[in-house]
């Protein structure tokens, strides 16, 4: 049965014929429904429609039956001819494929009877060919042979060529056959024997020794009496062995007869003997019993030894192309072994060289090209010659700065140095004025002192920074006058160039003007103990500015407030006290106070506290000679850029190489190198110096003889400058080195500065925490140490720098380190909230702990310090630490006279906010802060 075919499926569509439809119904019975009567029925139906078929069949042919006939007749015809057709063709195959008289077993029979008579004359002809080849082949071979016993090697080789052209005709065959394998084996082994056996010849003919040439002419062939000549030998030799030949021969002479004997004298010997032998010897010679010249003269004898005992015997062809590749090597050889060994270094022997390089050209040009027989030259010597002059700078630059680096790059003592003198030009960086206070005294002072000021004038004093009393003026004179400084730029007897009595060939370039300097180093030996002293000078120094003697500070300022103000404020027409002035000034130039300590004059006539006067005025004044120390490393290279510039004169001026007319640059002259050199070596101590000794250099006192080499090469470099005319370009390297020099030496001077304030500044403000709770012990120990670490610091690096730097670069640089711990100090005081009783007069005695900094400026311990021109802080810090222990009436007084003016108005009001409880009293001296400092008088 069919498988039922689900409901959603579509239903095949119902067939039209008639076997379509039975078979349909076959299908769509099933099991119960099939019976006898349905299947009668559908053969029933199929007979029907048989009948009914053919029914239609007979219907349609009767229907036109004259063309049904037509048709039929047609087709039997066709039938009969095919019928016809396939006879006759069976008849002509058998005519073709009949094993006895068709056509094709025929001819290949006969084909195949001819194809063997035609492969049996082949036969014969290969074999009649190949044994006319093999017996030429063996008579020629047996005659090779034959000369190869006899040593008749030239005639074998040409007999070899002419076998090896019948090889090459072998016919074919022979190709692949043992016999013709056998035979080629056999001629190939002859043939190498030959080769050998040439090679044996000339090996014993041609000998290079690292020492000797020996060269014969003819030669016995080994087991054999034929004597072969040199020139038989050479040519029989295959291209190959030749080509190698030649290569080790060239090996062996540029090695041995070329570079060596170019590196180091050699006498050269020639022998000749009975038996036709010819030997070149090289005897080496000390190297101090030749010149260069006969160096050149031996190579020119080699290769005339060469060129007609061995190269004329080589073939034409192999010859050219010899002595071709070996005119570069030998120039370049004489270049890298001879001439530019050997190029001076010094000016003295370059005549003698140049002298020498002439006869190098002429040898490159004349001698190579006769004794090689070559028609062409490299050139390179003369090429190398006609720039000579850069050759022989730039070397001598590299030599220059290569001493100058071992100078840089040498450890140093810190010992090693000399006294400099400042006269306030570029050794210096700092401006060459000093201040000096102009202090008025009161006869009614203000302050309430018990005792009257017993401060005597100033005096003007012959040795104002710390010489002995007793030096007079006249023998200081004398001395300096019998003293003799040795200028940097004397040359000593070492370095002294031609002979003093010639003419001075630098005069070319008029560089001679304005060379004897100053010299302004000073004796190393300094007798006084004053670390800055002159014992050579001839101008007395003035004295620093001293402010008058200090008067007994004031313990009780309650006293203040009882006092008549307006009393007070009359009494201010007491005298200036006069202050120091140089011996011999030039200029006296006024200027207004720093913004640190600036203040009112008025208000400062009436203003002074703890001992120390606010200055009424500053004035500046010419600074005098001040001494520095400098490394002597730095004198030393110093000598190095004038000995080059000397040397860059003496180049240019003695016309070996005159300048050139065609070029209109300055720099392709001669010396311009050398004199360039001058600036390299200073920017190389610019580049290495900081850079080797960075560790060194972590020390203050180091750091400033840096600072000062700079300064001092700075101001000798501008002397240098001024003694050079004509070389633009020199003069402008040096300009910049020296403004480089300039900003360095500034540099590592404010760096240094900088960094000893950051230390102080760090100690503050990591250990004293701001100052506060100094109330409690602890944190006041604590305060006092970092307080006492600060002070101590601050002396141990004015003992380090001290005789280092000059008094004024000195000054500032203390001067600097203590402002920025009492500003540290102030800062931190002044930004206290609250500052209780206690912590008020605790506060107060860490302050005056830095009274101790003010001995660092004093030069005489009988007169005041001078500290107020060099710390800007020092008079707000000293009111300072007043004001912790004053009463709201003395800050009151204090503010309406003027005398915290350096203080800001909110600052104050800070202050007493922070010091005293919230009164009414408190809120009215506030009240008199806030309207302003009082304005001054007129």
């Amino acid at each position: 049965m069919a498988f039922p075919v689900p409901e959603h499926l579509p239903r095949r569509p119902v067939p039209i014929d008639v076997s379509s439809q039975i078979l349909y119904k076959i299908d769509s019975a099933s099991k119960e429904t099939l019976n006898s009567s349905l299947a009668s029925s559908w053969i029933r139906e199929l007979d029907e429609s048989i009948l009914s078929t053919k029914q239609r069949i007979h219907d349609r042919i009767h229907s036109d039956l004259p063309a049904f006939r037509f048709q039929l007749e047609t087709a039997k015809s066709i039938q009969a001819r095919y019928d016809d057709l396939g006879q006759r063709v069976g008849d002509l195959e058998n005519s073709f494929s009949n094993k006895e008289t068709g056509i094709f077993p025929t001819l290949v029979s006969a084909l195949e009877k001819h194809s063997a008579l035609a492969q049996e004359a082949s036969d014969a002809h290969a074999i009649y060919e190949a044994s006319a080849f093999l017996l030429q082949w063996k008579t020629e071979y047996s005659r090779l042979v034959s000369l190869v016993e006899a040593g008749q090697l030239p005639e074998a080789v040409r007999q070899s060529e002419h076998i090896q052209g019948i090889v090459d005709r072998e016919p074919e065959s022979l190709k692949g056959t043992n016999i013709s394998i056998n035979f080629k084996q056999a001629f190939y082994t002859t043939n190498a024997r030959i080769q050998d056996q040439l090679n044996d010849a000339y090996s014993r003919s041609v000998i290079i020794m690292p020492s000797e040439i020996i060269i014969y002419p003819t030669v016995q062939v080994r087991q054999s009496e034929t004597v072969l000549d040199l020139p038989s030998i050479v040519h029989s030799l295959s291209s190959t062995s030749l080509e190698n030949h030649l290569t080790t021969l060239r090996r062996d002479i540029l090695a041995y007869y070329v570079d060596n004997v170019l590196k180091q004298p050699y006498s050269i010997a020639f022998e000749n003997s009975l038996t036709n032998e010819t030997k070149l010897s090289l005897i080496p010679l000390p190297p101090d019993q030749a010149d260069l010249s006969s160096r050149l003269e031996n190579m020119s004898n080699i290769l005339g030894f060469l060129s007609s005992n061995l190269f004329q015997h080589f073939p034409s062809r192999e010859r050219s192309s010899f002595t071709r590749n070996l005119v570069k090597p030998i120039t370049t050889s004489i270049l890298n072994n001879l001439l530019m060994p050997s190029l001076p270094s010094s000016f003295g022997l370059l005549p003698s060289y140049l002298t020498f390089l002439k006869r190098a050209v002429e040898f490159e040009e004349r001698d190579m090209c006769t004794l090689l027989n070559s028609d062409v030259h490299d050139g390179s010597i003369k090429a190398w010659s006609d720039g000579v002059s850069g050759h022989y700078e730039r070397r001598r630059r590299v030599e220059i700065l290569e001493r100058a680096r071992a100078e840089i790059l040498q450890p140093e003592n810190p010992s090693e140095t000399f006294e400099a003198v400042s006269e306030g030009g570029p050794e210096t960086s700092l401006p060459s004025v000093i201040p000096v206070q102009m202090d008025e005294d009161f006869k009614d002072d203000a302050w309430g002192f018990d005792e009257p000021s017993t401060a005597a004038p100033i005096e003007e004093s012959a040795d104002g920074w710390g010489f002995e009393d007793d030096l007079e003026i006249e023998s200081t004179t004398v001395e300096a006058d019998k003293e003799v400084v040795e200028s940097p730029t004397t040359p000593t007897e070492k370095d002294k160039g031609p002979d003093p009595s010639e003419p001075d060939p630098a005069d070319a370039w008029d560089w001679n003007e304005g060379d004897d300097l100053p010299s302004e180093d000073i004796p190393e030996d300094n007798v006084w103990d004053d670390p800055w002293g002159d014992p050579a000078s001839t101008e007395v120094a003035p004295e620093p500015p001293k402010p008058v003697a200090q008067p007994k500070a004031a313990t009780r300022l309650e006293k203040l407030a009882s006092k008549n103000k307006k009393q007070m404020n009359g009494s201010s027409a007491s005298s200036p006290t006069s202050s120091p002035e140089p011996s011999k000034p030039d200029t006296i130039i006024t200027t207004p106070p720093s913004p640190q300590v600036k203040s009112n004059t008025a208000q400062s006539k009436s203003s002074r506290t703890n001992g120390i006067k606010r200055p009424a005025e500053v004035i500046t004044t010419v600074a005098p000679k001040e001494y520095y120390k400098v490394p002597k490393r730095t004198k030393r290279i110093l000598k190095m850029v004038e000995a080059a510039i000397d040397e860059s004169k003496l180049f240019y001026a003695s016309n070996l190489f005159p300048p050139s007319n065609t070029s209109s640059d300055a720099s392709s002259q001669p010396g311009t190198v050398l004199a360039h050199s001058a600036s390299s070596i200073v920017e190389l101590y610019q580049a290495l110096y900081p850079i080797k000794f960075a560790e060194e250099l972590g020390s203050a006192d180091r750091s400033m003889l840096f600072s000062n080499s700079c300064c001092y090469m700075t101001g000798a470099i501008q002397r240098i400058e001024d003694t050079i005319y004509g070389q633009t370009i020199l003069k402008e390297r040096l300009t910049e080195c020296r403004k480089r020099l300039q900003v360095l030496g500034d540099s590592w001077f404010d760096d240094t500065i900088e960094r000893e304030q950051l230390k102080v500044d760090t100690t503050l403000a990591e250990r004293g925490q701001g100052f506060t709770y100094t109330g409690d012990q602890d944190r006041y120990d604590e305060c006092e140490a970092a307080v006492n670490q600060v002070v101590k610091d601050i002396k141990r690096l004015s003992q380090s720098l001290k005789g280092v730097l000059t008094k004024s670069k000195y000054y500032s640089a203390i001067g600097s380190v203590t402002d920025s711990a009492l500003s540290r100090v102030l800062h931190d005081i002044l930004e206290l909230p609250d500052i209780p009783e206690v912590e008020s007069h605790r506060l107060s005695e860490l302050c005056r702990i830095f009274n101790s900094l003010e001995g660092l400026f004093s030069e005489d311990p009988e007169q005041p310090s001078f500290v107020v021109a060099y710390v800007p802080s020092w008079l707000k810090f000293s009111y300072l630490s007043e004001l912790l222990e004053a009463s709201l009436a003395d800050i009151t007084y204090l503010f309406e006279q003027g005398a915290l003016v350096d203080f800001q108005v909110d600052e104050l009001v800070s202050l007493v906010k922070a010091l005293f409880a919230d009164t009414s009293l408190r809120t009215n001296t506030i009240n008199k802060l806030l309207n302003g400092h009082p304005q001054p008088s007129q």
